[in-house]
């Protein structure tokens, strides 16, 4: 079910809410009408219990009406957010993330560490968690990004699939620095589901709230 779907699905489930209100404020009214035909004229019903009544249901058709009124906000701007998922493809975007799928084309990383740290080095890990390549990364306490050129520390070419970038850090006591991580991919696609609306690199899907930059491709890429 995409986003739309579960939001439709939403709004029938608000209709369908209002359609049983209305079928119980219709026996509730032909309860009444029996009653006040019916009632003892030396003990006639409690006008403020019957208000209190009407009251409850006047809120309760008002709060239908809001969340019906919600769900028509949120199909709008999951509409918009859809179209401009489509707005990235063909273009190269930057989003906060450190794996990534390899097809064969070399990859650019980013990273931001916290503070400048006196060791750095970033590792390229495969699937199963095993580091395939070590490269000397920049120490200062700003974003740097870093190219893999798809080649493991002997110089063989990985095989396609799915890599994640490491960053190990550390300042001169030994003490670990953490950075913030990137990854810069072209977008191929763009795709949608209940959980929100995703652009494609490659195979991989990117939630579009992950984007931090966009650029057009180079002229000679």
């Amino acid at each position: 079910m995409n986003t739309l779907d579960a939001v439709g699905a939403a709004g029938t489930k608000s209709s369908g809410s209002l359609s049983k209100l209305n079928s119980d404020f219709d026996m509730f009214l032909t309860l009444l009408t029996t009653q006040l035909r019916n009632q003892d004229p030396l003990d006639p019903m409690d006008n403020a219990e019957m208000t209190n009544q009407l009251v409850q249901f006047a809120n309760v058709e008002q709060q239908i009406a809001q969340n019906t009124n919600l769900e028509q906000m949120i199909m709008l701007l999951n509409s918009q957010s859809a179209a401009s998922a489509v707005s990235y493809i063909g273009k190269d975007i930057q989003f906060t993330d450190s794996t990534t799928i390899y097809s064969g084309s070399p990859i650019t990383f980013g990273y931001t560490p916290e503070k400048s740290a006196d060791t750095l080095k970033i590792n390229v890990l495969d699937a199963d968690s095993k580091v395939i390549r070590t490269m000397e990364g920049e120490k200062s306490a700003q974003r740097h990004s870093i190219v893999w050129d798809g080649l493991d520390d002997l110089g063989n070419p990985a095989a396609a699939g799915q890599y994640t970038f490491r960053v190990d850090a550390m300042d001169k006591s030994k003490n670990s620095i953490q950075a913030e991580t990137d990854i810069t991919g072209r977008v191929s696609g763009a795709a949608s589901d209940a959980t929100g609306n995703f652009v494609l690199v490659g195979d991989l899907a990117i939630e579009v709230t992950k984007i931090v930059a966009v650029r057009e491709p180079a002229a000679s890429s």
